[in-house]
């Protein structure tokens, strides 16, 4: 009995184990396409810095930044990398407090780039965008990204050293309804850690 059990046992378990020839590989089943109304910044082609984005705000695993835009409070707030911050925008400035340190930004527009200036975690901070570049300076580290397709491909600096991996930024289209102030004061807190 014990035999004819184990004949029937190796006999059904590779039949139910079987997989379809039409069954999806595994690149189908977890390769998503790109959602373009994402922000988020890869690099070794893994997605470190990541949120959905829309005309509310970004909301993702390590941001949950609110868009306020009443005529009495025009302000950003939320949490970034677990940091609470909180920034008041007044026209082309924005000021407040990000992980209890300064934020102050200056926005200009000129011809087909809009830059900012002043304090981001308390440390000097310059943002230059433009539909061809992205160039972010942030204490001792910079961003220098070039357009390749929809999305900014360059490398990383800290400290005078290269990094040797590109990184990827997308810019999600939804930020393309936000001020420039709102738009650059939520980029300069998302591309560096701290």
């Amino acid at each position: 009995m014990r035999t004819w059990m184990l004949s029937l046992f190796a006999l059904v378990v590779p039949l139910g184990c079987a997989v379809p020839s039409n069954f999806p590989s595994q690149e189908e089943l977890y390769d998503e396409p790109r959602d373009y109304n994402r922000f988020a910044v890869f690099s070794h082609g893994r997605e470190v810095i990541g949120g959905q984005v829309n005309a509310g705000g970004v909301l993702g695993l390590d941001v949950n930044l609110g868009r306020y835009t009443d005529a009495d409070d025009h302000a950003l707030r939320g949490r970034v990398y677990g940091r609470l911050v909180d920034m008041r925008i007044e026209g082309d400035r924005v000021r407040g407090l990000a992980s209890s340190l300064p934020f102050e930004l200056a926005i200009a527009r000129e011809e087909r780039v809009v830059t900012a200036r002043g304090l981001v975690y308390g440390r000097n901070v310059e943002v230059a965008l433009s539909d061809e570049r992205a160039r972010v300076v942030l204490g001792p580290c910079e961003l220098d990204l070039g357009r390749r397709g929809p999305v900014y491909v360059g490398r990383k600096r800290c400290d005078g050293r290269w990094q040797p991996e590109e990184v990827e930024l997308q810019v999600g289209r939804g930020l393309s309804t936000w001020s420039d102030a709102e738009r650059l004061s939520a980029l300069s807190l998302m591309l560096f850690m701290d």
